[in-house]
């Protein structure tokens, strides 16, 4: 019998999950623990036996938010309608923010037809009654708790690190390497350090950010990511950046700011304005960690000083010409060619640039600009239409979900008729074997009367476990009842795209020659995922 459950288990663990202990990470959160306990269980689930089984693992990443790569997979392939069950050793294991968990395993899960497990939490979402329960609930608020406290511990513990000199980042900054022996210090790595020398002496001399990059890119000097890739980094694929990376301004001014090359340790430039959350904002000087001479220096304090003061007249010169923050589209807009965030130019009317053809010849970018106002408008236009789109998608979702229900009543007759046949199957062949038990049939007539009757139970049999694993995924893909169509109306109905808006709605504006544009929305995954299924 062929088995369409495709199952994702995930796996994660964090540095969180230590509860600052000297032995590092709880062995029942260890990932090999968790994946033992969650194949074991499957093994011993009939209804899984023959599934697909995908692993998703996010080792040292906080449960405190989503944004882990794995996860991210996860949920890619869960819209795609790859992956129809879900299962995790625990609540914990899955997210530590009560609040998204549960927004997870009651409407999103739900509304993609995907089947969630927690297993050590006895949670089953085919089990419609345990999804708001208010045990379940209790659970994951607990969690919630135990994270806000245990961040706090983990903040103390690194700052008290912190003050002793040790370097806390996860990945040494370009130009050293964390030493092999204690990770929490820097050496001088002697290739890249040349190239970090190279732009302090460029900077000093006079020459500007952009002008240096392109150098660079002409030398083909490998930037920072590519280094790191090109050297083993364990962590190659940064989402942040395109494989075809290439020197820019902002790597260029990054680098003659980081007071780490004047072997200076910082700690506590930014941190989280909320336990937990995403939102990270800056932090006064006078608030940081500052150690001096905790590793050895690429650059003096007088050259960095040197280039610093002819970066500041740079900027100075051109703070005018151009800026991104506080705009609608800030971030948002992109080259279709290069991949790049695409420059916002003030003017009375502003528009969007590509600025790659002034770091590199590499790409063919297109050159003419593209007005802020029309961006706006094709934006707005594009987001009524898919309202309308999704309005409409609801209407089909729903009378598909009826025609389902109509489905279930009609195989479940069907079931009930089946059964009843293969029982009468076994009744005959009993009866068939007493009268040949008291003679009334000879064995070659009793031997060929039950093979016809084994046979036609066979098919039945055979039909019977068909038409169950139907009625089971049926069962399993039960979805919530639609309730975006109020939303959608909202959105049908928006004359002006405000600042509020266009973040909640966009994820980004994708521009190719010939002012074509491809947009991508960030609230794909509500449209109804099962307007495909037949």
């Amino acid at each position: 019998m062929e088995n369409n459950i495709v199952i994702a288990i995930y796996l994660r663990i964090s540095a969180e999950d230590s509860d600052i202990q000297k032995f590092g990470k709880i062995e029942s959160n260890s990932i090999k623990n968790q994946r033992h306990l969650i194949e074991d269980f499957i093994g011993r689930m009939p209804e899984f036996a023959g599934a697909d089984i995908l692993e998703f693992c996010d080792d040292g990443w906080s449960g405190k938010n989503f944004e882990r790569p794995a996860f991210k997979t996860m949920l890619e392939q869960i819209k795609c309608g790859k992956i129809n069950c879900v299962i995790v050793k625990d609540l914990s294991r899955f997210g530590r923010d009560y609040l998204t968990v549960g927004n997870y395993i009651s409407r999103v899960f739900p509304f993609l037809g995907v089947r969630f497990i927690a297993i050590n939490d006895g949670l089953d979402s085919v089990r419609a009654m345990e999804v708001d329960s208010l045990d379940t609930l209790f659970k994951t608020l607990l969690y919630d708790l135990y994270s806000h406290d245990l961040s706090y511990k983990v903040r103390s513990a690194k700052q008290f690190k912190a003050k002793r000199g040790d370097f806390l980042s996860p990945f040494a900054p370009y130009g050293y390497r964390k030493a092999e022996k204690n990770k929490n210090q820097l050496q001088v790595d002697p290739e890249s350090a040349k190239v970090v020398h190279w732009i302090f002496k460029m900077a000093a001399d006079g020459i500007h950010p952009v002008q240096i990059a392109r150098t660079l890119n002409a030398e083909q000097v490998l930037t920072p990511m590519m280094y790191k890739r090109a050297t083993g980094c364990s962590r190659s694929e940064w989402p942040c950046v395109s494989r075809d990376n290439f020197w820019t301004e902002n790597t260029i001014i990054k680098i003659l700011r980081d007071e780490r090359y004047m072997g200076r340790t910082i700690y506590g430039k930014r941190t989280r304005d909320k336990v937990g959350k995403d939102h990270v904002v800056s932090v006064q000087r006078k608030d940081w960690i500052v150690v001096e001479n905790t590793h050895q220096e690429i650059v003096s304090k007088e050259e960095f000083e040197l280039a610093k003061e002819q970066l500041r007249k740079y900027l100075e010169h051109n703070k005018t010409i151009s800026s991104r923050k506080g705009t609608m589209l800030y971030k948002k807009v992109r080259c279709g060619v290069c991949g790049h965030i695409m420059k916002r130019v003030n003017a009375k009317q502003p528009y969007y640039m590509c600025s790659t053809p002034r770091f590199t010849d590499a790409y063919f970018c297109m050159n003419e600009p593209i007005l802020e106002g029309d961006l706006i408008k094709i934006v707005l236009k594009e987001l009524r239409m898919q309202a309308l789109y999704a309005i409409e998608s609801s209407h089909i979702w729903e009378e598909k979900q009826q025609n389902k229900r109509k489905d279930v009543n009609v195989m479940a007759k069907m079931l009930f008729q089946l059964k009843q046949s293969q029982t009468k199957s076994e009744c005959s062949i009993q009866r068939l074997y007493e009268k040949f038990a008291f003679g009334e049939l000879d064995k070659t007539t009793y031997l060929k009367a039950k093979r016809d009757i084994v046979k036609n139970r066979d098919a039945v049999s055979l039909q019977i476990e068909k038409l169950e694993a139907k009625l089971k995924n049926l069962n399993a893909d039960k979805i919530l009842e639609n309730q975006s169509t109020d939303h959608w109306n909202q959105c049908a109905e928006i004359e002006k795209l405000t600042d509020e808006i266009a973040p909640n709605v966009l994820e980004k504006i994708v521009v190719y020659p010939d002012n074509v544009l491809h947009i991508v929305w960030n609230y794909q995954e509500d449209l109804p995922q099962l307007l495909l299924d037949s």
